[in-house]
């Protein structure tokens, strides 16, 4: 199964957690022998000397071959998110030639294909010396690590001894106060040219989203070449980076992917607008970037770059606020690691406790400024995001709570005149029909989250759906294979009459009801499901609405339901519960 950004990410945290683990364990395992005549450092140190030269023999072996495979990985992810672009953005062209977009004949010249076929070549090299620098990059961070590494624990036999002097007490305070600054850093290889550092995860995080980004607008830049349109426009969502700001909503030509015309002419339309190359050296596009563009086509696309000084003042509030609200997420991590690691059960309670506070700092902060965005908003869904947030305040499931606090950061929530509710990617808006709920919005960010993470797009619920497919039908043998029927038999009293008679399952469990539609295509129906005509057809939606649903069942937290879920999907639902986990953590 392929990996995306977030789980390479994910397993750089993991080795690093492994690196000072295996470092710690030591530290408790050859402990300094007490006699009457005080701790023998000496020999402690003799021991833990013979301890660091296995340790740095095995960490060679062991994450050698891990980095290699990794590494291998960044690559494929970098080629694919190149290819994705390219895909994605043919979809949009066909689109709006179906909305009315004209095609230029000179588009499709003779003179305009060999031009394109040169652009391909240009970007085959630059995609080569992207995947190129990238990997050197990394695998120059990876021997940074296992070198810190080693020299912290050298650093740590050292001062050990040190702070026994001065009078620590015991072993484990002295170690403790060895490895206090170590523990709260991190392995902290990575120096930034303004000299902030930064761990090997973080740095991978940053490097390998902004590598998968590039490959990605690259990809859509070739087929709009190839089309013969360049313009672009930067998509004007809710809290933009506040170095994109002055490009959102506005008309580009793309230079950099596109091809785009270096005066910032479009032949078609004779407009000059500004170019992508200037905008990215003013800020545009920088690393960890949340913003993004799409295509603009002239007569059909509406472009707005306006804002108004309540908007401006709002995005300078929830960008101090999204600071604020980081600080407090690094600064439990870090007590969580002396919590963690922490040899003096003293010094583990005393962390911990500052781990926790700032924990509820965090939480204190993110649902005080999402109050704030609600008490100035004119919504008439205000009343149901009110509702949302204070089950999410209260829910017992830190890593659901965690998981819809992050999603909701990252989405403008806005009504709408249609019945249903739905996620807008473009926008990353949850558009709130007319009948929604607070379990509604759950489910909305659910869909949100499988954006952001690729969830559905790489496919990691497919296994486990498949697995539960065959246990309903094998469950629903001895049912005269009737499966609707086997869980209105297990469960009776979960079932009602509507007025038209027709007995459906209650409202509480329509996740469950939608995830059954989904699995038979519309087959299974107890009275709720996608209706829509070749809904189920479409690519993905199965796994989409499986994600999405079972989400809503853990916000809801409703213990029939969860107990029908678990018994019905236990392969699914651990699946979700897993990636979860992932992405939150």
């Amino acid at each position: 199964m392929r990996r995306d950004e977030y789980d390479i990410g994910a397993a750089f945290a993991a080795i690093e957690e492994e690196l000072i683990s295996s470092m710690m364990r030591n530290m408790a395992r050859h402990r300094a022998e007490e006699t009457e005549e005080g701790i023998q450092w000496s020999m402690w140190q003799a021991e833990q000397l013979k301890a660091l030269e296995k340790y740095k023999q095995e960490n060679q072996k062991k994450y050698g071959s891990r980095f290699r495979r990794i590494n291998r990985e960044i690559e494929e992810l970098i080629r694919n998110a190149r290819q994705t672009g390219n895909m994605q953005q043919e979809i949009q062209i066909l689109q709006a030639i179906r909305k009315g977009w004209k095609v230029s004949g000179r588009n499709r010249s003779p003179e305009n294909q060999v031009m394109t076929a040169e652009f391909f070549k240009l970007n085959d090299r630059k995609l080569e010396a992207l995947i190129q620098a990238t990997t050197h990059d990394m695998e120059t961070a990876e021997t940074a690590v296992l070198r810190m590494a080693n020299d912290q624990y050298r650093k740590i036999i050292y001062n050990a001894q040190v702070y026994a002097n001065t009078g620590a007490g015991t072993y484990e305070k002295a170690v403790d106060m060895a490895t206090r600054d170590f523990l709260a850093a991190g392995l902290n290889c990575i120096e930034y040219a303004n000299g902030a550092r930064h761990t090997l995860s973080d740095y991978a995080d940053m490097a390998i989203r902004t590598a998968s980004k590039r490959a990605y607008l690259q990809g859509e830049g070739e087929k709009r070449q190839e089309w013969g349109i360049a313009t672009v426009i930067v998509n004007k969502r809710g809290n933009p980076c506040p170095k994109c700001l002055p490009f959102c909503g506005k008309v580009l030509i793309d230079d950099v992917w596109s091809g785009g015309s270096q005066d910032g002419v479009d032949p078609e339309t004779g407009k000059k607008y500004p170019l992508m190359s200037k905008a990215i050296e003013y800020g545009l596009y920088h690393p960890r970037c949340k913003d993004s563009h799409t295509t603009y086509f002239p007569g059909i696309s509406t472009a707005d770059d306006t804002w108004t000084e309540k908007e401006l003042e709002a995005i300078g509030l929830a960008n101090k606020e999204e600071a604020k609200q980081q600080y407090a997420v690094r600064q439990a991590e870090r007590y969580e690691r002396l919590a963690k690691y922490s040899l003096d059960l003293e010094n583990q309670g005393k962390y911990q406790k500052r781990a926790d506070q700032w924990k509820k700092q965090y939480e204190s902060d993110i649902f005080g400024h999402f109050r704030k965005l609600l008490s100035n908003k004119d919504s008439a869904s205000k009343q149901t995001q009110m509702k949302f947030m204070e089950k999410v305040e209260k829910h017992p499931n830190q890593l659901l709570k965690n998981a819809l606090l992050n999603a909701y950061s990252r989405v403008k929530i806005e009504t709408w005149k249609k019945p249903n509710s739905r996620f807008d990617d473009k926008s990353r808006s949850i558009l709130v029909g007319k009948f929604a709920d607070d379990a509604t919005i759950a489910h909305e960010l659910f869909h949100e989250i499988d954006d952001s993470y690729g969830i559905s797009e790489n496919r990691r619920l497919l296994d486990a759906l498949e697995k539960d497919s065959e246990l309903i039908a094998k469950m629903s043998q001895k049912y005269g294979n009737n499966v609707a029927g086997m869980i209105q038999s297990l469960y009776p009293e979960e079932f009602e009459k509507t007025e038209m008679g027709r007995v459906v399952i209650k409202a509480e469990h329509r996740g469950l009801s939608d995830i059954m539609h989904g699995l038979s295509y519309g087959e299974i129906d107890m009275g709720y499901g996608h209706r829509k005509p070749g809904y189920w057809d479409k690519n993905l939606n199965i796994e989409r609405e499986a994600w999405a649903q079972i989400g809503r069942s853990l916000y809801q937290s409703d213990p029939k339901d969860i107990e029908m879920v678990r018994r019905l999907l236990p392969n699914t639902y651990e699946k979700v519960l897993e990636i979860l986990e992932e992405v939150v953590n």
